[in-house]
């Protein structure tokens, strides 16, 4: 999964004195941008710590995190929904790193669901989705997006450089056992890597009910292999599934 900064709640403030930023910020019931455009969804980073070294994204050799002293508490975290669900946020995703490996992560989603949000979700590389999936839900997790870069058991780790396939596949069963609905599956394409598999995760997508979502290569990889070769333009996908099976434009 690729690494998001933790987020430093600089303008979302609840305490009395500090809000001046808010005009620039606030319009209407909502929270808006300086282009008018009204937020109601915001992804919050419970740690920038990830148990996989995907070759898109990380480095092999020994990462740099940020000291554990320095990641927003859970109460820190808490605090941070608090005042944004003040501000019109609907919608919460927790993210990473990795959030599953975060200690405390069902407390997390539990104090922000007692907010009141109508959406709770969270990206995870799936590797401990399974043990961790019934209490997520009992603590009010309602989405969950999990990444999965290729259907082939021997390709599998040779992408991520950690993990299986089958712990990830086994974790999306067992979140919809649970009572989450269809799974996201996150693809990142690469090509010569595993583009050769988009025909796999569309029939994938079909057999399941899972909604795929193909993801640009971007250069953000730690090892600095990416080249504009490397990417794989949608109409390519498009073009590809569209060689097996009709497809139809869906509502949005």
């Amino acid at each position: 999964m690729r690494t998001e900064p933790v987020p430093v709640p600089v303008l979302l403030s609840d305490r009395p004195g500090t809000d001046a930023a808010r005009s620039d910020w606030s319009a209407g019931d909502g929270l808006a941008d300086r282009f008018g455009r009204v937020h109601t969804d915001l992804r919050i980073s419970v740690t920038d710590r990830c148990n996989l070294r995907c070759t898109y994204c990380i480095s092999e050799g020994p990462p740099s995190f940020h000291p554990r002293e320095g990641l927003l508490t859970i109460e820190e975290l808490e605090r941070l929904a608090r005042v944004a669900r003040s501000l019109g946020i609907s919608s919460i995703r927790l993210t990473g790193g990795e959030p599953l490996i975060r200690p405390g992560i069902v407390d997390i989603v539990a104090r922000i669901s007692a907010l009141g949000f109508e959406d709770v979700a969270l990206t995870t590389n799936g590797t401990r989705l399974a043990r961790l999936a019934h209490s997520l839900v009992g603590a009010g997790l309602t989405r969950a997006n999990v990444s999965c870069d290729s259907l082939r058991s021997d390709r599998y780790p040779l992408i991520r450089r950690r993990g299986s396939l089958g712990e990830v596949l086994d974790g999306m069963d067992v979140a919809e056992q649970a009572g989450l609905p269809k799974v996201k599956v996150n693809v990142v394409l690469i090509a010569g890597v595993n583009d050769d598999e988009v025909i796999d995760f569309a029939d994938f997508a079909r057999q399941t009910g899972r909604e795929v979502r193909f993801i640009e290569f971007m250069p953000l990889d730690g090892d600095g292999q990416w080249h504009r070769g490397r990417v794989v333009p949608s109409a390519s996908v498009i073009e590809r599934i569209s060689g097996v099976w009709r497809l139809e434009r869906a509502d949005d």
